[in-house]
């Protein structure tokens, strides 16, 4: 605007530099990079031009657009005119040592770690000395990958020693507080405990990097950092079957980024180390946006030689994949046809309550056939990002939350709206955030208006707004993937501000919160948490909203825990009516561990009647969270799935159990809700276990338990490890 075009010129270059350093993702990246090269050919900043032209081409690369992705040639520029035009360039020092790092880069990406390792050796830290660019720091992660990568092949010394110092120069960054580094640490200590042939730390450290690449937005390098422990499994301590979980992490994390190219790639060299596909027998696509016609909905038609079957319902469109004859045969076939053909039924009719000698004993004589779940697996056009709630009161408006309270009898079955009424993220690369009231976009904002909203209120002194806005985020945001460590700084940030306004019921209410967060890390003992939560007890009224906050989060950890008996308990010993604010996402997941308690303990009670009795009050919670998916609230289905499949176990419907155990995680896994999917891993293993399956229960069991270490969950994952032993 001000005519300074070089500025402008660099200012991008930086931008995109910036971009590829964090791991925006490719695709609109790549346009980004096309369009602002272009301006700079068109302005003549040729300077500028040279020193960016890598950053392209590398962008375009891992999206396949060079024969040979080793080489930096393509739509951006081709490699060998590059060298020619900037020999005579003022920028040529800079440039080449762009075109050394971008190349070294691909060489890691693309498994040539020899011609990595060599340039690596040529430039050392030339390029941190020369430039305090962020692409320093991916120079030299990269530069360690090569480096070490080619000290455990050939253990010459001048790639260990070489390797050994880019780890030493990570720590010092690390160690001045450049956070950006957090996740290169472990995977290059990995790196060097692989060498060493420490394989218990390099296993530990390994997913720690992952974990910690993967929660901060890294995902370039949680998909390299995921593919070489994949490798290293797989060609060092020849444990396939975890190599091939760590290849199938690998291919989401590039498809995630952007680089379906590259997915692409480790499908066709490792898809025989990957496990069953989930669900079995019945997949739901993602993408099923194939034969759609112009209003988006999907034409009806029926694919003989795959099976198939694409049901024309609007937006509760179907799309079922019986994927092999042999294994699921004329059943599978019929069961797509009959999906395909129903619009929309009922979920729930009985569910063994009629046709019936003794409902709720389950077995053969169980009126399992009453059951259909047509209704609730129509798929996600694409993975969802993970919900969080907003602040200030354009939020709770936006979410038509009332503060109005109602109270349910439990045993009367009242209805409840606990409708879609959260704030979800659209998109975490533009940090927009999406409020719906519909399950459809109403209104999108930006957070930092949230934020302002927020801020302005503690100026203007509102303090009631402030409280407010605190604890809604809290209890909207609970239900939704974090990493627990951020959760815990959230809420200990919240907890502060709280005390210095002396809210103290809203802050009893969020120190229940953080006492589930301290016990899921290890950071407090069982019975330190007991005690907490009894002191917290004798603080409130027994009336108090703040009652059935802390109850619920006992229950959390009963559930998360496995402690069955002591979730019943929590249960039935609470008051006999329990307030709930509508529409709070806290709440739901109350609601199906409520469900899950009952059907769990149903199993082991002592008489038909009991367990009959337990089976209707999970179902009459189903029903509940049946009428939120209807109403479009899509967050709560991997909970209809993993209740469901508990009630088939009951019922000892084998088949059905399994399939929507697989459900569950598949869903889980789509709307990005990890730890969900952790729990229904671990649920599945108990329920192989009891089937006498032992490949399929360590499989879930291992799953689970690298999920729950992704979480930050480590006080879960001893308890789970020492319960399996």
């Amino acid at each position: 605007e001000v005519g300074d075009v070089e500025s402008a010129m660099w200012n991008v270059s930086a931008y995109l530099c910036s971009s590829i350093v964090a791991g925006k993702a490719l695709k609109p990246l790549a346009v980004d990079c096309m369009t602002y090269i272009e301006q700079m050919r068109m302005l003549k900043q040729d300077h500028i031009l040279h020193q960016s032209l890598p950053f392209a081409q590398g962008v375009l690369n891992l999206l396949g657009d060079a024969e040979d992705p080793l080489i930096l040639f393509g739509s951006a520029m081709i490699e060998e005119d590059y060298l020619a035009m900037i020999e005579s360039s003022d920028a040529r020092v800079m440039s080449f040592l762009h075109l050394q790092i971008f190349k070294n880069i691909m060489c890691n990406f693309f498994g040539d770690y020899e011609q990595g390792a060599k340039l690596a050796l040529e430039r050392r830290d030339e390029y941190e000395k020369k430039n305090g660019s962020p692409l320093a720091m991916l120079d030299n992660l990269h530069q360690g990958i090569s480096l070490y990568a080619m000290a455990r092949r050939t253990k010459e010394m001048r790639y260990i020693k070489a390797a050994k110092k880019v780890r030493k120069l990570v720590a010092m960054w690390l160690k001045k507080g450049n956070v950006n580094v957090a996740h290169y640490m472990p995977f290059l200590e990995a790196e060097e405990a692989a060498l060493e042939g420490n394989s218990d730390e390099a296993t530990r450290l390994y997913p720690r990097a992952i974990a910690l690449a993967s929660s901060s937005g890294f995902l370039h390098n949680a998909a390299l950092a995921s593919e070489r422990f994949a490798e290293y499994l797989l060609h060092d301590l020849n444990d396939s079957d975890r190599a091939g979980q760590y290849f199938q992490d690998s291919i989401k994390h590039y498809t995630d980024w952007g680089s379906d190219y590259k997915a692409d790639l480790l499908k066709q060299n490792y898809s025989h180390l990957f496990g069953e596909k989930i669900p079995k027998g019945i997949s739901v696509d993602p993408d099923f946006a194939v034969g759609s016609s112009s209003n988006g909905d999907v034409q009806g038609n029926v694919n003989a030689s795959s099976h198939v079957v694409e049901s024309s319902t609007g937006r509760d469109s179907i799309k079922i994949v019986a994927e092999d004859d042999n294994c699921y045969g004329d059943e599978a076939k019929a069961t797509a046809q009959s999906l395909a053909a129903t619009s929309k039924k009922p979920v729930f009719n009985t569910l063994g309550f009629e046709g019936d000698d003794e409902p709720g004993r389950g077995g053969v004589n169980e009126d399992s056939a009453s059951l259909d779940i047509s209704s609730i697996t129509n798929p996600y056009p694409k993975p969802r990002a993970r919900s969080l709630p907003g602040l200030g009161r354009a939020a709770a408006a936006a979410a038509n939350y009332h503060g109005d309270k109602i109270e349910e009898e439990e045993e009367e079955g009242d209805e409840m709206d606990c409708g879609p009424k959260e704030v979800e993220v659209a998109d975490d690369k533009t940090d927009e955030v999406t409020f719906s009231s519909d399950g459809r976009s109403s209104e999108i904002v930006s957070r930092d208006i949230l934020l302002e909203e927020y801020r302005r209120e503690l100026d203007n002194g509102d303090v009631e707004s402030v409280v407010f806005q605190i604890s809604l985020r809290c209890y909207q945001s609970w239900p939704f993937y974090q990493h627990l460590v951020d959760r815990q700084v959230e809420l200990e940030s919240s907890i502060g501000a709280l005390v210095h306004l002396k809210q103290r019921s809203p802050e009893i209410c969020l120190q229940a919160y953080l006492l589930v967060v301290r016990r899921l890390r290890n950071l407090s003992s069982k019975d330190e948490t007991n005690r907490a939560f009894e002191e917290l007890l004798k603080t409130i009224e027994p009336t108090s909203n703040a009652l059935h906050t802390i109850k619920m989060m006992q229950l959390e950890l009963f559930v998360l825990f496995q402690d069955w008996d002591g979730a019943l308990r929590c249960l039935t010993k609470g008051p006999k009516k329990r307030t709930r604010f509508v529409g709070m996402n806290a709440s739901v997941r109350g609601m199906f561990f409520e469900a899950l308690v009952y059907l769990k303990t149903s199993g082991n009670a002592a008489s038909w009647l009991a367990r009959r009795k337990g089976k209707r009050k999970a179902i009459k919670t189903l029903q509940k969270l049946h009428r939120l998916v209807e109403q479009g609230n899509d967050d709560v289905r991997q909970y209809m799935h993993i209740l469901l499949a508990e009630c088939y176990v009951l019922e000892g419907s084998a088949r059905a159990a399994e399939n929507n155990f697989k459900a569950a995680i598949s869903i889980a896994e789509l709307v990005g809700f990890l730890h969900d999917k952790a729990l229904a891993h671990e649920l599945a293993s108990k329920w192989y276990k009891d089937q006498g399956k032992e490949y399929w229960t360590n499989f879930h069991f291992e799953c689970s338990q690298r999920l729950y270490m992704e979480w930050g969950a480590t006080s879960k994952v001893e308890t789970q490890q020492i319960f399996y032993n």
